[in-house]
């Protein structure tokens, strides 16, 4: 029973090991081939927030997930991510549509954002928010995160397998002896 639970918790560490190691390698190689692109999986672009401004929708050290819509389709009332001027990504909500573009304000803000966001600065529509998976998505990207999340457990998974492996042989070896 405790060998079959151990194998069940084995393999889905492993799995999920491989999988995370391949989402950061594909974030990383899409990030390096298109550095002006944003990378996304599966169309959904994840985004670390940096402050309050949107609370209590959302809040510093969330993730929220983007996904692409038409600028033509957006709303008021729609929380957008867009570029401003500087390149620097920015999560609001759309207050008002225009001939200009689009008004923004922050739910926690007082004032409106300045100036309109142009269609062709929108990035995407809010999906999702995932509490505080955005400090954990910051650790994990950090060389020390990935030595302590990834490769460690990986190479105590490899070990047991190999204590495993040797345990098996022995064993057998001393049945043979026996017989």
């Amino acid at each position: 029973m405790n060998k079959s639970i151990y194998k069940i918790f084995s393999g889905f560490a492993v799995v999920f090991m491989l999988a995370s190691i391949a989402f950061l390698l594909y974030i990383s190689y899409q990030g390096d081939k298109n550095p002006d692109k944003i990378p996304s999986l599966f169309g959904y672009k994840p985004f670390t927030v940096l402050t309050n401004s949107m609370k209590p929708s959302f809040s510093a050290g969330d993730m929220v997930l983007v996904k692409d819509k038409p600028a033509s389709k957006i709303k008021p009332n729609d929380v957008i991510t867009f570029k401003e001027n500087n390149n620097k990504l920015i999560t609001h909500r759309v207050v008002k549509v225009t001939d200009k573009g689009f008004v923004t304000k922050g739910d926690y803000n007082n004032v409106k954002d300045d100036g309109f966001v142009s269609p062709e600065n929108v990035v995407g529509e809010l999906v999702f928010t995932l509490p505080k998976l955005g400090y954990v998505s910051k650790f994990v990207s950090s060389p020390l995160g990935i030595t302590l999340l990834i490769f460690i457990p990986l190479l105590a998974y490899l070990l047991l397998e190999i204590y495993d492996f040797l345990k098996r042989f022995i064993e057998r070896k001393e049945k043979q002896k026996a017989v």
